[in-house]
């Protein structure tokens, strides 16, 4: 949580925060040859199934996605028909790995970030490819 997030809580949708290392969260767990490889966590709620955290230490070996896969089957199981999730304006790679997956972008909280970065400033302003964090984007999954 630390290297990969800045610590905890995860700070989210309108500063909701999570804490996911207190296990308070159901999750899905990836492993190959005893080593955690990815990690889903996530949290249902009246609208549907909604990622928390998918994170991934080996890309492009098709982690993501068998976790992906693993949580619209436990979905589906349950009789739900909707999985989102939140990614922020810089995280282009999530924001190309769900739309690859079918997932549309339903929302834009525009300066959205500016209230996590309140709750909690070790958040970066520049992210990936150093495009400044400013904004939330929500995607959903209709299944």
């Amino acid at each position: 949580m630390n290297e990969y997030w800045g610590g905890e809580p995860l700070v989210i949708r309108d500063g909701k925060k999570y804490y996911p290392s207190s296990l308070a969260l159901d999750g899905i767990v990836a492993e190959q040859d005893r080593h955690i490889v990815g990690i889903l966590f996530y949290e249902i709620t009246d609208q549907g199934y909604e990622i928390i955290l998918l994170e991934v230490f080996r890309q492009f070996k098709g982690i993501g996605t068998a976790l992906l896969k693993q949580l619209q089957e436990i979905a589906q199981h349950n009789n739900c028909h909707r999985i989102y999730v939140m990614a922020t304006n810089n995280n282009l790679d999530t924001l190309r790995f769900y739309q690859r997956k079918g997932f549309v972008i339903y929302a834009i909280r525009v300066n959205a970030v500016a209230q996590a970065l309140a709750i909690k400033p070790t958040i970066g302003l520049i992210g990936e490819y150093r495009i400044p964090l400013r904004d939330e984007i929500d995607l959903e999954l209709l299944m």
